[in-house]
């Protein structure tokens, strides 16, 4: 016999053995339990429960079931001893086999290497277990405390996107945007011959496109939770997780999209660190789905009685840290200061209230302070340095929308220099109330018809203190470049003279909104629809943080949205959703989204 014939005739005998014993173990107790669990006598339980029937204490109906459940946990019990029986005389047999004393004579077994019957017992023992497992032979709970803890879900999306843009549209949108994000542009055309990043306003696209999301969850502690979640995207942004296929089949960005624990140091209460879900609740005008802040939220919900529960919610955010290097030509004591970070200091209260089966409804009120967001003018500024005073002023990222002005008072020395390198900050300051309600009636089933509103109003919108902050009083010129309208008639009724133009903005914005059908999508035929529409004045919202796919992102938009899901099997779902909105005021921007979505989660 070769060594390698007894190396496996041995890995058998000790597959056997253990699998065997295996077995024996776990229901070798079995005889005894269940001759514990059975009754003394059958008859005497029968006796007994035809007494009660005397009495009256059950009916017969009950009593003849209870009689069959006896006789059927009786043959239970007789057949599960039977099973154990069997299993210890097999196991038994097994040890036997094996026995040395048991070979054959004339039987030759060879010597096995120590480290090969160590290899053979890991072997057995790791097939053994899983067997096990797959038999119930081993309970889940033999996993570790960390490993049952953890739950991960995801969700998956793909989506085909149509966008639609009117041919009236303006030419020249300029990039806001690109322009901070990189170098300052420089507008003079004597010296710079070539236009700033432009977006796209007439031609028509279409995209396929993907979102990916995978979520883990750590029940760290019964009272703290950890959570992170990596996403999807084209870009770093905050608003959005959706990834175009194409270029060449290349790799797709991963992106940390949240990291945070929640802390729930008393019933009802929730503390939020990190980069977290958004912890507002009815937000849909002020913040796109997308958006997950960084930094630290309180809430607290408490139930006053079984139909009416309060809420209240402080959170903290940053935007943006004054780089600690920046600028990086300037020397230790002339780099931006830490008074030049920026927040948002934010708070929401709100009730839910249960009328009876049929009618609820929430109302919610919020307040956004955003901390230093507006722009400033820069003393003046030689326009050959490497960087201006308020340069840390500009946004670090934006959409479109909300009234910018050049940031930068740009000197020169020399008359044949003329370039005005710039870069662009906001003009008004964001002190945002917003306030959010609901009514939804179940109709029956899951049929439900929500009503919800919502209404935001920018507190420090002030034209006069636009139009001032945007303004160099060393040039005497305004430096505000958009929500301009140029007129050609002499001013009557509010209308600029020719070559001149009148600033136009506002501070409101609104949504309205309809649903019909199921709100939570659970099973196959589960559907709803809605129709919405919502208007967003220029500076009524920060235009960083909005809808991204309404008017493609930001403010001075209005219009409407029609969408519809439906449940094509469990956790399937089809969407079709149409976006139509042009600009309030300014140049025409009119374009329309189709966007056909089938997403599944786990």
């Amino acid at each position: 016999m070769s060594s390698t014939t007894s190396h496996v005739n041995v890995r058998r005998i000790g597959r056997t053995i253990v699998t065997a014993l295996l077995s024996a173990s776990a229901l070798a107790a079995g005889p005894a339990a269940f001759a514990q669990a059975a009754p003394i006598s059958q008859n005497a339980t029968v006796n007994l429960i035809n007494k009660l029937v005397e009495k009256k204490v059950l009916t017969r109906a009950e009593a003849d079931t209870m009689i069959a459940q006896a006789e059927a946990e009786a043959s239970q019990a007789r057949n599960a001893a039977q099973t154990a029986q069997a299993a210890s005389e097999n196991a038994q047999k097994a040890v036997e086999i094996a026995s040395p004393a048991s070979a054959a004579t004339g039987t030759s077994v060879r010597y096995v290497p120590q480290f090969v019957r160590d290899q053979i017992k890991e072997e057995v023992k790791g097939e053994v277990l899983a067997d096990a497992r797959k038999t119930g032979l081993v309970a889940p709970d033999s996993l570790p405390d960390w490993v049952r803890g953890i739950k991960l879900s995801g969700d998956f999306r793909f989506r085909e996107e149509a966008r639609f843009f009117d041919k009236g549209n303006a030419l020249s949108f300029v990039n806001v945007g690109a322009i901070n994000a990189g170098p300052p542009y420089n507008t003079d055309p004597a010296t710079n011959p070539i236009n700033p990043a432009i977006i796209n306003s007439r031609r028509d696209r279409n995209y396929l496109r993907i979102r990916a999301r995978i979520g883990l969850e750590a029940a760290i502690d019964p009272r703290l939770t950890a959570y992170i979640r990596i996403a999807t995207g084209d870009q770093n942004n905050p608003d959005s997780t959706i990834q175009s296929l194409g270029g060449y089949f290349s790799r797709k960005n991963i992106w940390l999209d949240r990291a945070y624990i929640d802390y729930r140091p008393i019933d009802g209460a929730h503390v939020y660190l990190g980069a977290m879900a958004n912890p507002f609740r009815a937000s849909e005008l002020v913040w796109d789905d997308d958006v997950n802040p960084d930094g630290g939220a309180i809430s607290y919900e408490h139930a006053l009685s079984p139909n009416f529960s309060i809420y209240g919610l402080g959170a903290a955010f940053v935007l943006q840290y004054a780089n600690d290097a920046a600028p990086d030509t300037a020397l230790a004591d002339s780099k931006f200061p830490q008074s030049k970070d920026k927040y948002i200091f934010a708070g929401q209260l709100g009730a839910t209230w249960k009328a009876n089966e049929q009618i609820s409804a929430n109302l919610y009120a919020a307040y956004y302070d955003y901390h230093r967001v507006a722009g400033q003018l820069s003393p003046a500024c030689s326009n050959v340095a490497a960087y201006c005073l308020t340069d840390y002023s500009r946004p670090g990222y934006s959409q479109k929308g909300n009234t910018l002005f050049a940031i930068r008072d740009i000197t020169t020395t020399d008359p044949a220099n003329t370039a005005n390198p710039q870069y662009y900050g906001l003009a008004s300051k964001f002190r945002v109330l917003s306030v959010d309600g609901a009514v939804d009636w179940h109709a029956g089933d899951d049929f439900h018809v929500n009503l919800a509103g919502h209404y935001a109003r920018n507190l420090a919108y002030s034209a006069s203190d636009i139009l001032a902050r945007g303004f160099n009083p060393q040039s005497g010129l305004s430096q505000i470049v958009n929500n301009n309208e140029t007129c050609a008639v002499a001013p009557v009724g509010g209308v600029c003279p020719p070559g001149k133009s009148m600033f136009k903005s506002g501070g409101n914005a609104w949504l309205a909104r309809l649903t019909v059908g199921t709100p939570l999508l659970e099973k196959r035929g589960d559907w709803n629809i809605s129709g919405s529409y919502r208007h967003i004045d220029p500076d009524a919202l920060l235009d960083a943080f909005t809808d991204q796919d309404f008017h493609l992102g930001g403010t001075n938009a209005a219009g409407w949205t029609l969408e519809g899901h439906y449940e094509l099997m469990r956790h399937t779902t089809l969407g079709l959703r149409w976006l139509s909105s042009q600009e309030i005021s300014g140049p025409p921007f009119k374009v329309d989204l189709l966007q056909a979505d089938l997403s599944v989660h786990f």
